[in-house]
This record gives C-alpha cells, structure tokens and sequence, in this order.
C-alpha cells in the first residue's frame, strides 16, 4: 500500500502541473496580450510544463511503483483502477520524447495565436506554415504510438490514445449509420423548413445585455461563477471553451455576436455542460486518475446533452422565453412556437458551433473524414481549404465563401485537439442514448424543466453520470449507465420524434 500512495504522490504533482498549465492557457486566451514577444514567452512556459509532466510521469521511479503497484493484492477496485490508468498514461507517454512533447507544446501555442489572427483576415496562408509544422509533430506523435501499441494505422493509434475503446473503422461505421438516416430526414425538412421564419433571431442585442443574459443562464444550470463560494468564471474569447484550472475552479467562455443573440445563449449551456461535468466528480478522488473519465466522447456528450437535450427541448423553453424576453426586449412580438420552431430550423450552413441539431453531425463526419485522409498521406496541408470547401458542398450543398467560415473555423487543428474532432458526433450519440434512459428512469424531469426546475437533471447526472468518474472507459460506461451498448439507434429515433412533430 506504500507503493501507492507514493504513486498518488507523483499523480498529484502532475496534476498541480496541469492546473498551472490551464491557468495560463485561460490567460491566453482572455486576456493575455496579443503580441509576437509574448505569444514566443508563453509557448515557452507551455513547453516547459509540459516536458516537466512529461519527465514525471516516463521517470524510473514511476515505472518502478506501478511494477510494485500491480503485484499488490491488498489494493481495492478502485485502487486497481487508478493504477490501470497511470500505466496506460505511461505507456502514452513513454511512446514519446520529452524533447517531442515539448516541441509540440510551443508549436500548438504559437500556431493557436498565429490563427487567430489569420483567422480575423479570413487568410489561411498566414498560418498555414506553422499549421503544417505542429500536423508533422503529431504525425510523429501518432507514428510512435502506433509502434508503441502495435497498430498499423497512425491516426487509428492516436484515437486510441485519445479515447480507449474507439478505432477508425468503429467511428466510420458509427458515421456511416448515421448518414444513413440523417441525409434522408433532412430532405423531407428541408423545403418544409424554407418557410419557416427566423429573421428575428438576427436582431440587435447589446453586449452588456447578453453578458447578464448568459450569466443568468449559468445560474439557472447551477454553475456558480459569482457568489463568494463561485467555482468558476465566464469570459469571452474568440472560440468558446472550457478550462479545467484547478480544485472546485473549472472556467468558461463564450463569444458575444451582438446580431447572434442565441450563439452566447447556447454557448453558455453547451460549455456549463463541460463545467457541471469537471466539477461534479467525486472529491475524495480529486487528485486520482479516476475522478473523471478521460473521453473527449464522452466529455462531449455532457456538453452536447444539456447544450440540445435540455436548453433545445421545447419544455425548457416554455418557462425561460418570458424571461428571455425581460432580460433582451427583442422578441416581444414573437410568440413561443414561432421562436421555438425557429431555432430549430433546418438549414445547412457553414458555421459547426452554430448548426442545428439535424445537420451537426454532417459537420462532424467532415472534419473526421478530412483529418483521417490527412493522417493517411491522401491529401496535404495545402489542399486542405479546397477539399474542406468541396465536402461542404457535396454534404451541406453550402458554398464556403472565405477561409474564416471555412477550415479555419475550429481551434483544434491550430492547438493540442488532433483525433478530437470526432468526440463531437459520438457525444450526440451518447447524450442521446443518456436521454433515453433518464426518461425511463425520472419521466417528469420534463415537467420539472417547464416548471424553472433543473436540479432534477442536475443531480441525476451527478449521481448516474458524474460521480462513476473514471472507472469505466467510455463505450463501458454508456454501457453501465444505459445498460445497452452504444448505438445509433436513439439519436436516430430523438431527431426523428422532433423533426417529424416540428414539421408535422
């Protein structure tokens, strides 16, 4: 038992690091100041953190204590999980070098600040060398896990570092029976969807009344970002996000568009998602490997869930449209069906973070699709606005008018979120299927929503959801939940009850 707790030990210095690391990353991208002098300064501080994880975790030391770790049979369940997972992190980390990790550490820096420059100028070639640079250091990365691992396939190594469980040819096959029913009930809405009216939603709303709006949303899902016990902050950056900065201190952001006064609004759920589920482990495991499941599927699903599943649905609405008409004074001539019906209306566009549910994941199987093609040597660097452009068109039919709106939209590919991309899709899956089962279990959570009520969903999540933190990877934990494996089968019957009854 000494062996372990010696092991927590060094877990928990890795974790204090990683907290600084999100720190810093929040100063970035909040408030830091934009210039080349301290852009170089910071991938610097990034570079070192992360070599120093890195020299933490690869160490003798930590090799020899999970050695002493998996001979000891006094250890529990939950002991024995904890060291599973600090081996499977090792043996991540030893794939790679400390000089590796630490170069792609300041290029993904460097090129995140780079991006949001060029992403202001609507200019791809302002980024595209240093893009170019951190996509060959994970192809590295990717190259040495897949010999570390066995598998032949690089970005199918690198999925399987991300989130345990997925592989290439599952996510294609997930994709692939999701098209099949999304691209059919997309062309019996479409022309019903034409006629319905959402000029409105463009209107007009100041700043500082979408702040108080979005903070009074955050109160209602009971994230606390401003009373003197608060966990948390909301901030605005160019690409919404959220950030893990230490003990009960989980930060989140959303980008302000005073002619978008919904993109806020559900940027706000969608990233309070991610924050309910970073804070709501269990805190007896706070600096252990099992206090949260380490999934960007899963992770997704949480955001995905309370983003669509709770704030889309139409109960939800029925008690905050009042509200939403007080704190913005834009839509007092709309009645609820028509705002309801139009922001789910059906209309394929450039823009993933802004989509409706209908059409996301066709945003989704794009991006997995590229970035699988570009893993495998099937398309470069330079080709990737043209191809990009050419998917939407042949899966959205929308035509891609500048870069901005294009491939460089997302952050991920400019900072650390390769192999990401497809959590996205998967977490509509999972939110789904998690759908399922809290209606089978509390039928009148809806009720409760229409009522101004989300503590019952907050704390079935917690306690069915949250608290099980790491102890299953994420295809078992679905399984755990829901009793049934993943499938495609509950998002295709979700979208489909609530297309086919809004366009009925």
């Amino acid at each position: 038992m000494k062996h372990y707790f010696e092991l927590l030990d060094i877990y928990e210095k890795i974790r204090l690091l990683d907290s600084i690391s999100g720190v810093l990353y929040w100063d970035m991208n909040v408030v830091m100041p934009s210039n080349i002098g301290a852009i170089n300064y910071r991938s610097k501080q990034f570079q070192y953190l992360s070599q120093e994880i890195h020299r933490l975790i690869t160490k003798n030391k930590t090799a020899e204590l999970l050695e002493k770790c998996e001979k000891d049979k006094s250890l529990d369940n939950y002991q024995k999980r904890n060291i599973q997972l600090i081996r499977r992190m090792y043996e991540n980390r030893t794939a790679l070098t400390s000089e590796l990790v630490g170069q792609m550490s300041k290029q993904s820096n460097k090129t995140l600040e780079i991006w949001k420059k060029a992403k202001v100028k609507k200019d791809f070639s302002l980024v595209k060398d240093d893009l170019e640079k951190l996509f060959k250091l994970n192809v590295q990365a990717a190259e040495l896990y897949a010999t570390k691992k066995e598998i032949n396939d690089p970005f199918d190594a690198l999925i399987d570092t991300r989130d345990k469980g997925f592989s290439v040819s599952l996510l294609s096959k997930l994709f692939d029976d999701s098209k099949s029913y999304l691209i059919p009930l997309l062309k019996k809405v479409k022309n019903k969807s034409e006629a319905i009216r959402d000029d409105f939603l463009n209107r007009k709303v100041a700043k500082e009344i979408q702040i108080r709006m979005v903070n009074e949303l955050a109160k209602f899902l009971e994230y606390d970002a401003h009373s003197d016990k608060a966990v948390g902050n909301i901030a605005e950056v160019e690409h919404p996000l959220t950030i893990g900065c230490g003990y009960k201190d989980v930060r989140v952001t959303v980008k302000y568009l005073e002619n978008n006064v919904l993109a806020s609004f559900f940027a706000c759920a969608h990233e309070c998602g991610h924050a309910l589920h970073g804070l709501q482990g269990r805190d007896e495991w706070y600096n252990q490997p099992i206090y949260r499941i380490s999934s960007p599927s899963f992770g997704e699903s949480q955001s995905r869930f309370i983003e669509n599943i709770v704030i889309g649905s139409k109960d939800f609405w029925e008690y905050y449209f009042p509200k939403l008409n007080e704190q913005t004074n834009a839509f007092g001539d709309i009645s609820l069906n028509t705002f309801y019906s139009a922001i789910n209306k059906v209309k394929p566009s450039l823009i993933r973070i802004q989509a409706d549910e209908l059409t996301y994941m066709l945003h989704i199987i794009i991006r997995f699709e590229i970035e699988r093609d570009w893993f495998a040597g099937k398309i470069t660097t330079d080709e990737l606005p043209l191809v990009w452009n050419q998917k939407y068109a042949e899966y959205l039919g929308v035509e891609v008018t500048d870069d901005g709106v294009g491939v460089m939209q997302d952050l991920h590919w400019y900072s650390q979120y390769y192999g990401y991309f497809f959590g996205y899709g998967i977490g509509d899956l999972i939110a789904a299927q998690l759908s399922n089962k809290l209606t089978k279990t509390n039928p009148d959570w809806k009720e409760f929503l229409r009522e101004g009520h989300f503590s019952p969903v907050r704390e079935w999540l917690e306690k069915n959801v949250h608290k099980k933190g790491g102890l299953f990877d994420c295809l078992d934990l679905v399984e755990e939940i829901t009793g049934k494996m993943l499938s495609t089968k509950y998002h295709q019957e979700y979208l489909e009850e609530k297309y086919l009854r809004l366009y009925s």
